[in-house]
């Protein structure tokens, strides 16, 4: 068996540093400041957009509509779905107690097993959930897998999605082809209508962003956030939060010390040690009510396909 650890890089890296590289041109933009080189136009495209974004209503048949309109593109994306669908339906099985215990029970939850290598998870807004296969190889036990999930199902939860959207940051990864279709497209009087919003000119529009913001991480405050989350599901399945930080203690001893190749689950912003600290505390915290424990369905199945491995080697 060749016991190898695949990390993706940190796709938000890319997007923040070409920001970071871009960040005074939009600033001078917003006050009407030219820059050689600068379109024609360009500095009322950043106003423009940045007012059409903060003004959006996303109502949560939105969220759900991009959880549609994105799901089967992002698994496509990602490395598509893992053919077996014993492994498929062994992983909703294992899921099913961490997605029943939301509290949006109107969002589609769905949750898909990725052929990609990587030691990675995601969630779109509306409940859409992706798990590599490489990640199911670095879980020892279930506590860690459903921690995983619990912090992903946060996620769509709590609407992080909008939030991480409303954020200034998120449009420096738009292409001026797509800030020119929100504005003249998504901000034509579709704000406050219900479901409306996710037009195709949006889907299209937001694609980059988005592929970049759910496989490379939310915001620091948001993935802190997700954590948390994992408290409270575990108290209401039965799981002991003395595990909660398993996996993330699993990522910290397989990665060698200085490591850059970071996926959003195993990363520098925020740091892993930083986020097991501020999860004991959470734990520390809180005086939820344990719930009769709900088993590990579909765990013994993913295991005898995905055996654990204890080594790694970046390539």
């Amino acid at each position: 068996m060749d016991d190898t650890l695949r990390i993706g890089r940190r796709g938000l890296l890319t997007g923040v540093a070409a920001g970071a590289a871009l960040g005074a041109t939009p600033a001078l933009a917003q006050f009407g400041v030219s820059l050689p080189g600068m379109p024609a136009g360009f500095s009322d495209l950043v106003g423009q957009v940045g007012g059409v974004i903060q003004g959006m209503n996303i109502s949560e048949a939105d969220e759900i509509a991009m959880g549609e309109g994105y799901y089967e593109r992002f698994i496509d994306q990602s490395g598509g779905l893992y053919n077996s669908r014993a492994d498929q339906e062994a992983l909703r099985d294992f899921a099913q107690p961490v997605m029943g215990t939301t509290k949006r029970p109107s969002l589609p939850w769905q949750i898909a097993l990725i052929d990609n290598d990587t030691v990675n998870a995601w969630a779109l807004p509306g409940g859409k959930i992706g798990v590599h296969k490489g990640l199911i190889r670095y879980v020892a036990g279930p506590d860690e897998l459903a921690a995983v999930i619990s912090h992903e199902v946060g996620h769509a939860e709590l609407s992080h999605g909008v939030a991480q959207i409303k954020n200034k940051r998120f449009t420096q990864g738009m292409s001026n082809i797509a800030k020119q279709q929100i504005v003249e497209k998504v901000g034509r009087g579709k704000t406050g209508a219900v479901g409306a919003l996710v037009t195709n000119e949006f889907l299209t529009a937001f694609e980059g962003p988005i592929f970049d913001m759910i496989t490379g991480g939310y915001s620091q405050d948001l993935e802190f956030a997700a954590d948390g989350h994992i408290v409270s599901v575990f108290h209401t399945i039965g799981y002991d939060t003395g595990h909660a930080t398993d996996f993330y203690n699993t990522m910290l001893r397989l990665m060698p010390p200085g490591t850059k190749a970071t996926t959003s689950l195993y990363a520098t912003h925020p740091g892993t040690k930083d986020r097991i600290k501020r999860l004991q505390a959470a734990i520390q915290k809180d005086r939820s009510p344990v719930g009769a424990n709900a088993g590990h369905p579909g765990w013994a199945e993913l295991k005898t396909s995905f055996p654990t491995r204890t080594r790694f080697r970046l390539t």
